[in-house]
């Protein structure tokens, strides 16, 4: 494993941690508004991703009582991938002003349950990547994303584009899933079986990661107070 790989595979664990902290210290800017639940959810995912990290690497840790699938974590990445896209739903809802932009996002909300619920009859809940809701789940979030992105365009509004903590989470999911996505796919079907391929893709997973982390810890950073919703 060269330098690169190493410092991808032992840092964004550690900005989730991060991203948590700072966070926190900010709380009091949007603690009245429905931004507030941002660090329950960042915390999960630190947690969460600390969770996998142990079943995967510790015959200690279990969430089988056959050993055949001890080493299986992805289930607790699809329920935590269904509680991640409902919340950014919830958000954009929030705070698109649009009414039919409003509209399509309740309704996408609704469809993206509905794909969630029926994605387990064609994979494994508990063992398998829930191929069809998290890519359903990410092409919302890149919709929504773009619009509220393109509603803060908007030239009679008098807030700070860098000071808004919603601009620099849009900019970071949009990121995130337009690199991703196509790496979803690849990582299920039958081209990711060539190793070169497979270690390429990785590297790109957790670069996006970090460079979507490190928009969500500038946001914070940045962000001042706002009018709840």
């Amino acid at each position: 494993m060269g330098v690169l790989d190493t410092f991808l595979e032992n840092s964004f664990v550690p900005l989730y941690g991060i991203t948590v902290a700072v966070a926190l210290l900010r709380y009091r800017k949007y603690y009245y508004t429905p931004l507030k639940y941002l660090p329950i959810l960042f915390a999960y995912t630190f947690f969460n991703e600390l969770l996998g990290f142990l079943l995967l690497n510790n015959e200690e840790f279990s969430l089988f009582a056959n050993d055949r699938y001890s080493f299986y974590n992805m289930v607790i990445y699809n329920i935590y991938s269904i509680f991640f896209y409902l919340y950014f739903l919830y958000l954009y809802w929030c705070y698109i002003e649009n009414a039919k932009a409003k509209a399509f996002i309740r309704y996408s909300g609704i469809f993206f349950l509905l794909v969630a619920l029926i994605n387990p009859f064609f994979q494994d809940f508990m063992i398998r990547s829930q191929l069809y809701s998290y890519l359903v789940g990410g092409f919302l979030l890149i919709i929504c994303s773009v619009l509220y992105l393109i509603q803060l365009r908007d030239p009679g509004r008098t807030f700070s584009l860098s000071r808004d903590l919603l601009f620099w989470l849009s900019l970071g999911l949009l990121i995130f899933y337009l690199g991703y996505l196509p790496i979803k796919i690849i990582k299920n079907s039958s081209i990711i079986n060539d190793m070169g391929v497979a270690i390429m893709a990785r590297r790109i997973h957790l670069s996006l990661i970090l460079i979507m982390y490190s928009c969500f810890i500038i946001g914070f950073l940045r962000m001042r107070r706002r009018l709840s919703q």
